[in-house]
């Protein structure tokens, strides 16, 4: 009996990798939850299983039921690194998701891995998150050393370097790499994304000062020879009454008769 379900465990794990590299990914989930539920399957199995269900719900957006498939294949083996950081990912993506958490797997997978460029990367940008500048660079710059060639990793630094408002150094980081990657259209779209953002942040700027002078000339300007009254009547030095009534508007003039010298004719 045991050999028979061991023979279908087999089967099941191999169809579901099968789908799963295809892209069948809801296929897969629906034989790695069948599988999940078999009671008495080899410990190998049952980790391989709960850590393709966690990966597939990551993929997913589902970080919820990734973490609590990556806790149960950490259970099997809580020393690997790939897991810890998979765990990371779940918290550090998820909206609710504690960022704490997701700090101490990222440190937990360095610690028995330290050479990860990915996993350095993303511990880095939450380092610079949570406020901790010089290690969230340090793990940035050492991703990059391992990972020259990768554009996703130096795009990570450059986003830490704008974050921190160093701009400069990251064009300067950008331009060496693709003076070395001359051909490589990934550090090609790099630098278009980069310039892209940095010439809308410029726009962006450009158009806050110039709401900024407007506000400040659509207010009420007073020339230095008339006093403010704040709704209030001036008053003068010297105090007139009028002590006459009003009267009725003078009548119409009527032109004056003028003489002229008889016309003499010639």
């Amino acid at each position: 009996m045991m050999s028979r379900t061991l023979n279908l465990a087999d089967r099941v794990l191999a169809l579901a990798r099968l789908f799963e590299e295809m892209g069948r990914f809801q296929d897969a989930l629906r034989l790695l939850a069948r599988l999940a539920g078999f009671r008495k399957i080899p410990p190998e199995i049952a980790e391989e299983t709960q850590a393709r269900l966690a990966r597939i719900y990551l993929r997913r957006g589902r970080y919820k039921q990734a973490r609590r498939h990556l806790a149960a294949a950490l259970a099997h083996r809580p020393e690997k690194a790939a897991y810890h950081y998979q765990m990371a990912t779940a918290y550090d993506l998820d909206e609710e998701g504690d960022p704490q958490d997701a700090w101490v797997h990222y440190r937990r997978a360095l610690a028995l891995d330290p050479k990860q460029p990915e996993c350095l990367a993303d511990y880095g940008l939450l380092a610079i998150c949570l406020g901790n500048d010089e290690e969230g660079l340090k793990s940035l710059r050492r991703a990059v050393d391992l990972a020259p060639a990768n554009p996703d990793i130096l795009g990570k630094l450059l986003e830490g370097l704008c974050q921190l408002e160093r701009p400069q150094e990251a064009r300067f980081l950008l331009r060496d790499a693709l003076f070395r990657n001359p051909r490589h259209s990934g550090f090609r779209k790099l630098w278009s994304d980069f310039r892209f953002q940095q010439l809308r942040e410029e726009q962006e700027a450009a158009r806050r000062s110039e709401q900024i002078g407007q506000g400040r000339s659509s207010q009420r300007m007073l020339l230095p020879f008339l006093r403010p009254t704040d709704g209030l009547p001036i008053r003068s030095g010297r105090k007139q009454n009028r002590l006459d009534g009003a009267s009725l508007p003078a009548p119409p003039h009527f032109p004056w008769p003028v003489s002229l010298p008889d016309k003499k004719h010639a």
